[in-house]
């Protein structure tokens, strides 16, 4: 037959489909599509952005929790071992009805967050039990990274079973653990040596504690990506086996005598039930107030010993840092407080506690640098000209050691939070322990029998820029190297152990240092969760430094 000479060619078969799939989007009608279609042989969706239509079994509902969405899981999606059967189906605020275990047919467009596949909910269809089982893969992560990679996104918002696991990071205030598989012999990871098989662990519609070196099994659960990281979500219902390591926090006599000591704290939001104007200050409630002030004195009193002198940040202000030294386990030093309020959006701020038995204080101010240009913080400098360097200005504390009349200038410290501007968040760092290097050789021209200490949470690395440039001159040595204890850390993130808390000292000191270590006190126990108590008082463990008397 002759074409029309006014037509074009027919579209081929596969031409075809893509002019329907084209008008279909168009239209903004709903394609039906498979998870595993959905979710592709690729880390992101070749779908994205497409209205569709899928079916799958629920087998986790995380609707009331921090995640928002549910998961469907198809048990005859395809055969293909490089793609995952099941997809996860983000809700928002809404709370659809998603009885686990029913199969049903949900309407949404394909999204990615945070590198998990997913849909963005519109409509839902119950059909009803599904009167099958549902595969749960068994998880043996390859110790291969690239291999690892494929194989956990070929897995990604299923049902999973891994072998038994040994927690390498204590559960966190968001409610994550971190696990390896037993059999890898990995008691700890450190920055710089993660490991492919590590796991999240985490039960969002509850609470998970669990601390350092704990063994967990019957873990199955839904194989979770967020954050940058794999995870392990245990459905709501479900409680896994777990052996407990039995650790306990450290402990260290009270202070007395020769030598004294000298601690550094970052307190985690010490914040009270009080709404102060003009900051975006959390209000707790007055219950949780006083629990977090007794976990914390607490482990001031029992880990830390009752520290002559102990710099701490995120306290909201003087009177809670009065209220914390008027608790029963530490009342009894009569310690006295020092703070200055800064200029940081949430109110946290850099303070001290001194026992006046054993410190005379002398004076004490926030020292706070200017720039020409905005370093990131956005705040204006005090004097009207220029940027404020610090959200937390450095507290410079000067004391007399009454039994010896040696004179100390504490520099007590809280620089900029490691963010995702990377850089810019270094940049600023770098400035800011400048600005420190040099207030320490003032401190010392001004007085050169002065012994300076810079303490607190730097928010980086032993060997980042920002500490290299504190200790560029020769004045100020880092003592992170010469901890007591094995390889130091005060922090774990994503997994991985991590110093960011530090005490600097006056070269001419590190002679008399008769110990310093960092405090296990915190990091290796499980945050305990909404209205729970247990030896975790903040995500930081804090440093101690014993120094002889001259």
């Amino acid at each position: 037959m002759t074409r029309p000479a006014t037509h074009d060619a027919l579209p081929t078969p596969h031409g075809r489909s893509a002019l329907v799939v084209l008008l279909v989007a168009l239209a903004g009608v709903a394609e039906a599509q498979t998870p595993c279609a959905i979710q592709g042989t690729a880390a992101t969706s070749t779908l994205q952005g497409s209205r569709v239509t899928t079916a799958g079994v629920v087998t986790a509902d995380f609707t009331a929790t921090s995640l928002q969405g549910f998961f469907v899981q198809d048990p005859s999606c395809d055969t293909d071992p490089a793609t995952s059967n099941a997809l996860f189906v983000a809700t928002g605020s809404r709370r659809p009805a998603v009885p686990v275990g029913h199969r049903v047919t949900v309407v949404g467009r394909v999204v990615e967050s945070f590198g998990l596949t997913g849909l963005e909910f519109e409509s839902l269809t119950d059909s009803g039990a599904f009167p099958g089982v549902l595969e749960v893969a068994t998880l043996d992560v390859p110790a291969d990274t690239a291999a690892a990679v494929a194989y956990l996104e070929a897995r990604e918002g299923m049902l999973v079973a891994p072998p038994r696991l040994r927690v390498v990071a204590a559960t966190n205030h968001y409610g994550e653990a971190w696990a390896m598989p037993e059999s890898a012999g990995l008691e700890r990871l450190f920055r710089g040596g993660d490991d492919p098989r590590k796991l999240g662990l985490a039960a969002p519609a509850s609470w998970l504690a669990l601390d350092h070196g704990d063994r967990v099994s019957d873990t199955s659960g839904v194989l979770g990506y967020t954050y940058g990281a794999w995870k392990l979500l245990l459905p709501a219902g479900r409680t896994p086996l777990v052996e407990k390591s039995g650790i306990t926090p450290a402990q260290n006599a009270a202070a007395t005598g020769d030598p004294l000591a000298i601690a550094a704290w970052n307190l985690e939001n010490l914040l009270d039930a009080v709404d102060d104007p003009g900051k975006s200050d959390e209000v707790v409630s007055a219950g949780d107030y006083a629990a977090g002030l007794a976990r914390r004195a607490r482990s001031i009193a029992t880990s830390l010993g009752l520290p002559d002198l102990l710099a701490v940040a995120e306290a909201e202000k003087i009177e809670v840092l009065q209220d914390l030294a008027n608790q029963p386990e530490l009342a009894g030093v009569g310690y006295r407080a020092v703070l200055v309020e800064g200029p940081d959006s949430r109110g946290i701020d850099v303070g001290a506690l001194y026992n006046p038995a054993r410190l005379e204080l002398r004076a004490f101010e926030p020292r706070q640098s200017c720039t020409g240009t905005d370093p990131g913080t956005g705040l204006a400098c005090p004097s009207g000209s220029g940027f404020a360097l610090f959200a937390r200005p450095p507290l410079v504390v000067q004391l007399t050691v009454i039994a010896s009349g040696e004179r100390l200038a504490l520099i007590a410290n809280h620089f900029k939070a490691q963010d995702s501007s990377t850089g810019t968040d270094e940049n600023l760092r770098l400035a800011q322990a400048e600005a420190v290097r040099a207030l320490a050789a003032e401190l010392k021209a001004a007085d050169p029998t002065v012994s300076v200490i810079v303490v607190g949470d730097l928010n980086d690395f032993e060997d980042s820029p920002p500490l290299a440039r504190l200790v560029s001159d020769g004045r100020l040595v880092d003592l992170t190297a010469r901890a007591a204890g094995g390889r130091a850390f005060t922090y774990t993130f994503d997994g991985l152990a991590q110093v960011l808390d530090y005490v600097l000292v006056d070269a001419a000191l590190v002679s008399r240092v008769a110990e310093y270590l960092p405090v296990h006190a915190n990091v290796d126990f499980g945050a305990p969760g909404p209205g729970a108590d247990g030896p975790h008082a903040s995500d930081h463990d804090a440093v101690l430094l014993r120094l002889r008397l001259r």
